[in-house]
């Protein structure tokens, strides 16, 4: 859905308002006041919250932002609040940073809280937006979306809720009977609901929702106001996992997972067959980082969004302070450029484990052009986020004479794979114990969880003796088993996971000078990264590990693709890397409880009613989005295992789900 922001007429006495809707965005009588009257004190805040561990608020129009700022100053304001408020919002049209500003400025007590708002506060791209304050304490999910479609799709389950649109009259949409009906799939057993509306059409919505409701005095000038309470009992009680886990594979998602993971509280065993992190699909010096977009918004498409925007933040956070050397993943022989000059060039120990600078994705042909600025005009993207440039404009932004018109992510950029895996692992600190050099072949279930074992012994152990049975080496006993390798997880689990052959073409410095940004087409090409640059990749499905010269040769045309003036090579002198990534029959990842298989699936079966083995996770099938889609999945699994879920909206939770493709063969079978 496109975005369309909100705008701002301030009306004669001050009060800011909405033309589109012809309605104010808070009481004439303060809007501060109003929160703190209505919402706060309507949902019984703070006293609801005190000696809780987790407290969800739910909120129908984020509008100026007022409600979610006076909760969070009365969370810090009030001792024996939440450990943790996740506050949830839905805005159909969300105001720009700058006409934000305009309006804070009239409460001066807020400043703080607000310009910390407005520093985090994202593109206006619809989907999920997650914003998090005071160390993670406090977390803010913004849904840019129509509200009714948006909360058929959230999966939360909250013990507030404000409902706070503009007036039934001005926008019925947001007081529709069949949004309020949403409700009662998305709160707790006595949550208590507050909204300055007392409309009958409202009430009785409510009430059919399952909410006892109570009229109130009102604020300023409104004769009453609602409170509600939640009146049914839960048929289901969140299963809290014991917070320990092993994951097997240590490359994108697997480091990305232990580091969400460990900082959630959780002791993790992390099982990698090489000496260290990202050795595998993940290891190559550099990848582009942008977004996959999608004229029709497909899941993928939007996955490809919401993945992009939360991974630039998560590792631009996370991963700026430690930058870790590289650990052997890729190793250069000399090599030479059109110059003849060899080079054997030396990474420092100390260098950038991500640029985000920007990415250009050119066009293939005109039809392709076409088409990639109908993609742009149909969702509206700001200009932060993507833009068509000119060939002339593009060659500006790359620093080189590029070949072609195309789009441009300002955002977007490259990550080093194995400097961030390595600076996110650490950050787990005595949380994460690490299994490097070990495989692991066998998986046991047991009354508790899993062991997870290597039939070998162990060659080297430098963390001590593990225990060694006629069964092998135990790696781990542990609750939980997630399977964050590429296709050697199909080992442990029904997965359709097909190996990809991956190779790129290492550039020595001085080869590409001027190159300031990723260029990609049908391959890239990537400015020097701790001197290299690098063209690729191939695509293939045999399972040759060893380096080809025709696969060189394919990626010195791929470079010739990109620029106007490519450098003449000898693809025979220059180092290539070949490695395996995973890829799933339609192209999106698995990530989530993996299917009993034995469980009986039947054709009628509902995706969420397929049977899982308890504690046996998968995050994997990443293909070649792996940097992309890697951190922000780790994170939102994570989340999700401690029974937090709505970092996806439930629709791409099941379009990624490891029992889909189970589903669909026992479908199949019945239409045959």
């Amino acid at each position: 859905m496109p975005i369309v922001p909100g705008e701002i007429a301030f009306a004669e006495n001050g009060v800011p308002a909405s033309p589109a809707y012809g309605d104010i965005y808070h009481s004439a009588d303060g809007g501060l006041r109003q929160a703190r009257s209505v919402f706060l004190q309507g949902s019984d805040l703070p006293n609801a919250w005190q000696g809780t561990e987790r407290f969800v608020i739910l909120e129908t129009g984020f509008g100026l932002g007022l409600n979610f700022l006076a909760t969070w100053q009365a969370w810090r304001e009030h001792p024996g609040c939440c450990a943790r408020l996740h506050f949830i919002s839905v805005e159909k049209h969300p105001l720009t940073k700058d006409t934000l500003a305009r309006c804070h400025a009239a409460w001066p007590e807020l400043a703080p809280l607000a310009a910390m708002l407005r520093e985090q506060w994202p593109l206006l791209v619809a989907g999920y937006h997650r914003l998090s304050f005071d160390e993670g304490r406090v977390q803010l999910t913004l849904i840019f979306d129509d509200a009714e479609a948006a909360l058929k799709q959230l999966d939360a389950k909250a013990d507030a809720i404000y409902l706070d649109g503009f007036s039934p009259a001005k926008n019925p949409d947001i007081w529709s009977p069949a949004l309020l009906a949403q409700l009662r799939h998305l709160s707790r057993p006595g949550a208590r609901l507050a909204t300055w509306c007392v409309a009958g059409k409202v009430r009785q919505a409510l009430q059919e929702a399952g909410f006892s409701i109570e009229r109130k005095p009102g604020f300023g000038h409104k004769k009453e106001r609602l409170e509600a309470q939640f009146t049914h009992a839960s048929r289901l009680t969140p299963h809290a996992l014991p917070k320990n886990a092993a994951i097997i594979g240590a490359g994108i998602a697997g480091s990305s997972l232990a580091h969400a993971l460990c900082g959630r509280g959780w002791q993790v065993t992390l099982i990698e067959r090489h000496t260290a992190p990202a050795m595998g699909a993940s290891g190559n010096p550099a990848g582009v980082v942008r977004p996959q977009l999608a004229l029709d918004d497909s899941f993928n498409g939007r996955l490809s969004r919401q993945a992009f925007l939360h991974t630039v933040k998560l590792i631009s956070s996370h991963a700026s302070r430690l930058t870790p050397p590289l650990q052997g993943a890729f190793r250069l022989a000399r090599q030479n450029c059109s110059t003849g000059a060899e080079h054997a060039p030396r990474i420092p120990r100390l260098a950038p484990s991500h640029v985000f600078d920007g990415v250009l994705q050119l066009a293939r042909d005109e039809t392709n052009a076409t088409h990639m600025q109908a993609m742009l005009e149909a969702h509206r993207y700001p200009a932060g986020f993507a833009h068509w440039v000119s060939q002339e404009e593009a060659s500006e932004l790359a620093g080189v004479a590029v070949a072609a018109a195309g789009i441009h992510f300002p955002g977007g950029g490259w990550i080093s794979g194995p400097r961030v895996c390595a600076a996110l692992l650490a950050q787990c600190g005595a949380s994460l114990t690490r299994r490097f050099a070990h495989t692991a072949t066998r998986l046991e279930q047991t009354a508790d969880g899993w062991r997870v074992w290597e039939n070998e012994p162990a060659q080297v152990a430098p963390w001590g003796e593990f225990r060694r049975s006629q069964n092998g080496t135990l790696l781990a006993e542990t609750s939980t088993v997630i399977l964050a390798g590429a296709h050697e997880a199909a080992a442990f689990a029904n997965l359709p996971l097909t190996p990809v052959r991956g190779q790129i073409t290492a550039l020595p410095d001085g080869c590409l000078p001027g190159l300031s940004i990723p260029v990609t087409r049908e391959g890239y090409v990537l400015p020097t990264v701790h001197g290299i640059g690098n063209i690729g990749a191939s695509f293939g499905f045999d399972d040759d590990p060893a380096p080809r010269e025709s696969d060189q040769q394919a990626n010195q045309a791929r470079l010739a693709s990109l620029l106007q003036l490519p450098p003449a090579l000898d693809v025979r002198t220059l180092a290539a890397r070949v490695s395996f990534r995973a890829a799933t029959p339609d192209r999106l990842p698995f990530a989530g409880a993996i299917a009993d298989a034995n469980a009986g699936i039947r054709p009628e079966t509902p995706l969420a009613g397929v049977g899982r083995q308890p504690g046996l996770y998968a995050l994997t099938g990443l293909g070649a989005r792996g940097l992309v889609w890697g951190p922000f999945l780790a994170k939102a699994l994570a989340a999700r295992l401690d029974n937090e879920s709505w970092q996806l909206p439930r629709d791409l939770w099941q379009a990624i789900d490891p029992a889909r493709f189970l589903l669909r063969e026992a479908r199949r079978g019945k239409r045959s």
